[in-house]
């Protein structure tokens, strides 16, 4: 069997890979925090979580990354390696769960701020 440095990173990859599996952990937190805010205004009870446009801002961070992660991706499928296929599907799939999440986000913070403005004297 012949040595291949790239091989023996691929192994290693899944260390690597984890970064993208947190950054749609921030935006599921962000989405999770704007579905409460929508929810605590829409029942009139403000709680102490306040989603905000910072964390759509964080949310596009994380989707910037996300992006040049499956650039990244793209770029190592080219590359004749083992398990290039698996590692697109999966960061193909975070992306869709990621846009997902940030398009509820960004709903539920817009309606959240309609119904708040509203309900404000």
């Amino acid at each position: 069997m012949e040595y291949s440095a790239f091989n023996e990173m691929m192994n290693y990859y899944h260390w690597d890979f984890f970064v993208y599996y947190i950054l749609t952990f921030i935006v599921f937190i962000n989405c999770m925090k704007s579905i409460i805010y929508f929810y605590s205004v829409k029942k009139g009870k403000l709680l102490k979580v306040i989603a905000s446009y910072i964390d759509i801002f964080i949310s596009i961070l994380a989707g910037v990354g996300l992006l040049y992660g499956t650039f990244f991706q793209g770029i190592l499928t080219d590359i004749p390696a083992n398990n290039g296929s698996q590692w697109w599907s999966r960061i193909f799939i975070l992306d869709i769960i990621a846009f997902v999440l940030f398009i509820i986000q960004l709903v539920s913070i817009v309606k959240g701020r309609t119904i708040e403005k509203e309900k404000s004297p």
